[in-house]
């Protein structure tokens, strides 16, 4: 299947960098302010020697010399070897030069004059590059956290919304990658019983074992209840990934048997959402 490019171009100040870190987030290969004319090889090179490696994002603008010319060449150069959506962010003037004010930035068209006269012809410059977009988003009152949300919706439908479930070991130290970190220590522990201790929590007997505990049970429900609240919030402002560790003494039992549980819950239930599973301290040996 040809890679999927995704050119972001537009007004200065109208998001472009924002727009290409949501998809940076959401697992596209970005590139800002590269040479025009190295793109198609860099593509090529990545596709070739990273098959894994198939969603790219590039912004493209009037920091380049000679940028229309350039620009319609990098349309026909890739058109035949990828499937090409072209983004164009546009903004009010009025919203453009409060944003430039406020980051104390000069337009990079500025030179010799103001920064009216530098919108204006970077306007003109980009008429036609307008034109041959799919997709033009004008995001005068738009936060940031809902471009971000939009430009997930726009190139993956609404997916990207990643939950990372990962068991570990207090013994071994916290997850620095962490967002939410629940410890289980207070929880019956299988590692004392003889016949459980060699085993892990993705063993029959040791699930058996952890089931029939009633604080297993009530502990579990409560934190189902507490993540059905609370990860949809942490969405909301264009978070692309949420790390929910979940930890015991040595991360075998407990954990283990909650990731597993959890997972399930998440993959059934949650349809939105892509989950992935980690045992640290198992697949780490």
């Amino acid at each position: 299947m040809k890679p999927y490019v995704v050119i972001i171009t537009g007004m200065s100040g109208s998001g472009k960098t924002t727009y290409l870190k949501a998809l940076e987030d959401a697992g596209f290969y970005a590139m800002d302010n590269m040479p025009i004319e190295m793109i198609p090889r860099i593509i090529s090179h990545i596709s070739r020697n990273n098959p894994e490696i198939r969603r790219f994002a590039l912004v493209v603008d009037v920091r380049e010399e000679g940028f229309q010319k350039k620009f319609s060449w990098l349309l026909d150069k890739l058109s035949s070897s990828s499937r090409l959506h072209v983004v164009f962010l546009d903004c009010r003037d009025e919203e453009l030069t409060r944003r430039f004010k406020i980051m104390r930035r000069k337009h990079p068209l500025e030179d010799g004059k103001d920064l009216e006269g530098a919108l204006r012809e970077e306007r003109a410059l980009l008429e036609e590059v307008r034109e041959r977009a799919e997709t033009v988003i004008n995001t005068t009152g738009i936060s940031p956290g809902m471009l971000r949300k939009m430009a997930v919706e726009v190139h993956l439908k609404g997916r990207g919304k990643r939950i990372i479930l990962m068991s570990f070991g207090f013994s071994s130290g916290i997850p620095q990658e962490a967002d939410f970190v629940f410890d289980l220590r207070a929880l019956p522990n299988p590692y004392w019983d003889e016949r459980l201790r060699p085993l892990t929590g993705t063993d029959s007997e040791v699930k058996d074992f952890l089931i029939s505990q009633k604080e297993v049970n009530t502990y579990l429900s409560s934190l189902k209840t507490f993540l059905s609240t609370t990860v949809p919030i942490m969405f909301e402002d264009g978070r692309f990934h949420l790390v929910i560790a979940l930890g015991c003494t040595g991360g075998r039992h407990r954990s283990v048997f909650f990731v597993e549980e959890l997972y399930n819950w998440f993959v059934n239930h949650w349809r939105d959402y892509e989950v992935e599973k980690k045992h640290r301290e198992i697949e780490g040996k």
